[in-house]
């Protein structure tokens, strides 16, 4: 597991929180939104992702495989932070934008040791996210896979809900609401407006806040998504359980 770890010059010990990334790139808007809240008296574990895209010469069961090889890395930083001398292993928290928000609802589902979470521009199901996406950067692979397979939508559809069981949705009702704070795009044409209001419902409502904008364009709010995020991390952290 590779991680970059910016660390709080806050005296004592402190609350860390795990950052889970997007899909792609090389992680410059992760980065920012790390060095904010390690300025605010809190470490930061920025995970380097692995590939989680379809991919023809893998079936549907690999990105099952792929999702909870995602979960378990998840864990294992939070088995590293809590023996940091430096941090307070009682009050952890994570942090995840898009694909990395969707890996942080089901840490919250099986990690009780992440007392807080913060979820940016997520949705489920990842079945249906991929199958219905207009976004290019899913839409490539998912033509690839269809015409490697010879493969219709609904079949595709069908292949990836009989095999992902790591999914938000699915575990959604394991979530303590409380502890979540949600940022939904109502324009957003990558996760779709339908997948996020589901996923939002399926939490139990939790504290939201609706941009108005799309899965990129929400990019304009991220100074209200970082100081917003950092003030819900501060009050359920503020102090140990």
């Amino acid at each position: 597991v590779e991680l970059e770890w910016f660390e709080s010059s806050a005296p004592g010990r402190r609350p860390a929180i795990v950052f889970n990334p997007i899909l792609g790139g090389d992680y410059p808007l992760e980065r920012g939104v790390c060095r904010f809240l390690a300025r605010h008296g809190f470490h930061v574990a920025l995970i380097h992702r692995k590939t989680l895209k379809i991919s023809p010469e893998h079936p549907a069961s690999h990105l099952e495989f792929l999702l909870r090889q995602a979960i378990l890395r998840i864990r294992q930083v939070v088995d590293w932070m809590e023996r940091q001398d430096r941090v307070d292993p009682t009050r952890m928290g994570s942090f995840g934008i898009s694909m990395g928000g969707m890996l942080g609802v089901v840490a919250a589902a099986v990690e009780p040791r992440l007392r807080a979470h913060v979820v940016a521009l997520a949705g489920g199901s990842i079945p249906d996210i991929l199958a219905s996406s207009r976004d290019s950067l899913l839409t490539k692979p998912r033509q690839r896979y269809l015409a490697f397979h010879d493969m219709d939508l609904a079949a595709f559809h069908r292949e990836l809900a009989d095999h992902v069981k790591t999914d938000p949705l699915l575990l959604a009702p394991y979530v303590d609401s409380r502890r979540l704070f949600l940022f939904i795009a109502i324009a957003d044409r990558t996760v779709g407006r339908s997948n996020a209001l589901r996923l939002w419902r399926a939490l139990g409502r939790p504290k939201a806040q609706f941009l108005l904008a799309g899965h990129y364009t929400a990019y304009l709010f991220l100074p209200y998504l970082k100081s917003a995020g950092l003030r819900f991390l501060q009050d359920q952290l503020a102090s140990p359980p």
